[in-house]
C-alpha cells in the first residue's frame, strides 16, 4: 500500500455547464445513481486507504459541507474555503500548510474509483517524479485538458485545444507533494485564473502519466448526467429495480430496472417508471405518468398522465397533470457554447412549476423557482423566476 494518506478535493466550482440545475446546488452535490457526486470520489479515497481529506469548497460549500459531516462520520474530513473562484490552481493553494510530505490531489465533481487512485499512487510510488497525473480518453477531448505523453512523461497539457483529436485527456487524479504550492506561486494566471495543470511546467523533475481506461466518468452536462447516471445504474444494479423500503409502488404500476426508488417516494396506479430512471427521495409520480431515463430529485411532484423522457427534475419542481417532455435531439447552447445534436429531453430546475397540458421541447429548460403556465409550448429557456403564460 502507498505511503500516501492525505488527500486534497477539490469540490469549489459551480458546474456552470449544468445550469440551471446548479442554482441552488454545486455540481459535487448533483444525483447520479441517486447519490451526489463527491460521495463517489469520497469512497474511492476511503477505499484506498487514503486516512486524511481536505475538502476544498466554495460556490454553495454549506451544502458540500453539511452533506459529507454527516454521511461520513467519524472520517478525517477537514474544509477550507476558497473564497474567489480563480481556477483550479488557486483552489489548491487554499490548502497550503494543511498537508504534508506527499498527496493526492483529485476533483471532487467527477466520479472515479478506488483503481483510478490506488494506479495512480502506485505509478508515482514505482517513479523518481515530481507528480503523477491521471488521464484517460474520452469521445469530447475539446471539452478538458488535453493531455501529450512522451514516453509515459507528461510533455504538455492543453486546457483549451482546437484539434487534438486521438489524445488522452486530464483526468482530474494527481499525486504531488508540497513543492507543487512554490509551483503553483511561480504559476502566471491565464484569463484571471491560476490553473493547476500550468504549475506542472514548474515543478522541480518529471511528471509520469497513468492511463485510467475505466470508473472515470463526468457528469458535465445534463446530457452527460443522465448518460453517466444510467451507466453507474447499469453496473450497480444491473437490470433489477432497488424500491427503498418506504416508497409505495401501486400494485399496477410497471418498473423496468435498472430503476432506483428511494425513500418515501410514491408511484401512482397504472405508472410506468422505464430503465435508467432516478427518484430520489419523496418524489410523487401520478396516475398512468411515464417516466423514462430521467432523474427525479428530492420532493419533485409529477402529475398523472404525464410524459417524461431523457429529463431531469430539480429539488421540489412541480410537474402537472398531462405534460409532455418526449425527448429526442437538440442542438443546445450551455455556458454559451452550442453543442449539436445532444439526446435530451427538458430540464426543470429547483422549485419551477410547470403547468397542466404543457410541452417541454426536447432542449427546453425551466430555470429555478420559475412558472410555466397551463397549455404552454416551451422550446427554449425559460429564465428563473420568471412566469411564461399562454
Amino acid at each position: 500500500m502507498s505511503a500516501v494518506s492525505e488527500a486534497v478535493v477539490l469540490a469549489a466550482g459551480e458546474g456552470r455547464r449544468l445550469r440551471p440545475l446548479t442554482k441552488y446546488l454545486p455540481k459535487p452535490m448533483l444525483p447520479v445513481a441517486n447519490r451526489p457526486v463527491i460521495d463517489y470520489v469520497l469512497d474511492a479515497l476511503v477505499e484506498s486507504g487514503i486516512e486524511r481529506v481536505v475538502v476544498v469548497v466554495g460556490y454553495r460549500g454549506d451544502r458540500i459541507q453539511t452533506h459529507l459531516t454527516a454521511e461520513y462520520k467519524g472520517a478525517n474530513i477537514e474544509f477550507v474555503q476558497q473564497p474567489s473562484r480563480l481556477g483550479s490552481g488557486h483552489a489548491l493553494l487554499q490548502a497550503t500548510g494543511m498537508v504534508n510530505g506527499e498527496f493526492l490531489v483529485v476533483n471532487g465533481d467527477s466520479i472515479i474509483n478506488a483503481a483510478i487512485v490506488t494506479s495512480t499512487l502506485e505509478r508515482y510510488d514505482s517513479t523518481d517524479c515530481a507528480a503523477t497525473v491521471a488521464v484517460a480518453h474520452s469521445d469530447t477531448p475539446e471539452e478538458y485538458g488535453v493531455v501529450i505523453t512522451n514516453r509515459g512523461l507528461i510533455a504538455d497539457i492543453d486546457e483549451h485545444p482546437v484539434e487534438r483529436e486521438g489524445y488522452v485527456v486530464n483526468a482530474g487524479v494527481y499525486v504531488f507533494d508540497e513543492s507543487v504550492f512554490a509551483a503553483l506561486d511561480r504559476t502566471e494566471p491565464w484569463q484571471g485564473e491560476i490553473r493547476l495543470t500550468d504549475a506542472i511546467e514548474h515543478l522541480d523533475g518529471p511528471v509520469t502519466s497513468i492511463l485510467v481506461n475505466g470508473g472515470w466518468l463526468d457528469p458535465s452536462t445534463p446530457w452527460q448526467l443522465l448518460s453517466v447516471s444510467e451507466t453507474l445504474l447499469g453496473s450497480r444494479f444491473g437490470s433489477d429495480v432497488y424500491v427503498a423500503d418506504s416508497a409505495r409502488v401501486h400494485e399496477s404500476a410497471v418498473v423496468e430496472g435498472p430503476v432506483v426508488i428511494g425513500k418515501d417516494c410514491d408511484v401512482g396506479p397504472g405508472a410506468v417508471i422505464r430503465p435508467g430512471t432516478c427518484l430520489q427521495d419523496n418524489v410523487h409520480v401520478g396516475a398512468n405518468a411515464v417516466v423514462e431515463r430521467s432523474i427525479l430529485s428530492t420532493d419533485a411532484h409529477v402529475g398523472a398522465h404525464t410524459l417524461l423522457r431523457d429529463s431531469v427534475v430539480g429539488s421540489g419542481a412541480r410537474i402537472g397533470d398531462c405534460v409532455a417532455s418526449p425527448g429526442g435531439r437538440a442542438d443546445v447552447v450551455v455556458d454559451g457554447r452550442l453543442y449539436t445534436d445532444r439526446k435530451i429531453g427538458s430540464i426543470v430546475a429547483d422549485r419551477a412549476t410547470v403547468g397542466a397540458n404543457a410541452t417541454l421541447a426536447a432542449g427546453s429548460s425551466v430555470g429555478a423557482e420559475a412558472t410555466v403556465g397551463a397549455g404552454v409550448v416551451v422550446d427554449g429557456p425559460v429564465r428563473e423566476k420568471s412566469e411564461v403564460a399562454a
